[in-house]
């Protein structure tokens, strides 16, 4: 009795171990950076802003509850079009620290284009594309821009991801 007892003791430590380890896996950080099939993407004005500047915020979810991967940095290759026409716009990292970010169910990123507020328009973008802040080689998304929202000026600079 006391040798099953012990077996049964000794069973439930080892499987209660392994839960606690694959919990634990689970909520690591990843070091596989983001794919364009991980995540979905989505802008929007952003309601809080600094002075004379406007922002619109990229918000980046998760597109599985199993995605698990890693942003880090800014979007890069950033265009927008209007009319299948690209706008006469640059777009720069605005020089903040860019830390890793866990992209996972539930744990969405966000990062922001941000422009001068009394920049003449240059055009009201169909879509804005850019390459993921995935790294070296990011993947290219598409992403629909808010209906009648300008791009202003003929510059913009672009947030690192963060939460």
């Amino acid at each position: 009795m006391k040798r099953t007892a012990t077996a049964l003791l000794t069973g439930g430590l080892v499987a209660g171990g392994l839960a606690l380890a694959a919990g634990a896996a689970n909520a690591m950080p990843s070091d596989h950076p983001c794919g364009a099939s991980d995540v979905r993407v989505s802008v929007a004005p952003d309601p809080s802003n600094a002075a004379g500047h406007e922002a619109y915020v990229l918000t980046y979810t998760a597109s599985s509850p199993t995605t698990n991967c890693k942003l880090e940095g800014a979007p890069t290759a950033v265009s927008f079009l209007a009319g299948g026409q690209r706008l006469a716009v640059s777009a720069t990292p605005d020089g903040s620290e860019a830390l890793p970010v866990n992209l996972r169910d539930g744990h969405p990123a966000e990062s922001r284009i941000i422009q001068r507020s009394a920049a003449a328009p240059s055009g009201a973008p169909d879509f804005v594309t850019f390459d993921l802040p995935t790294g070296p080689f990011g993947q290219p998304v598409s992403v629909a821009w808010p209906a009648g929202a300008a791009v202003k000026g003929d510059a913009v600079q672009v947030t690192p991801v963060g939460n």
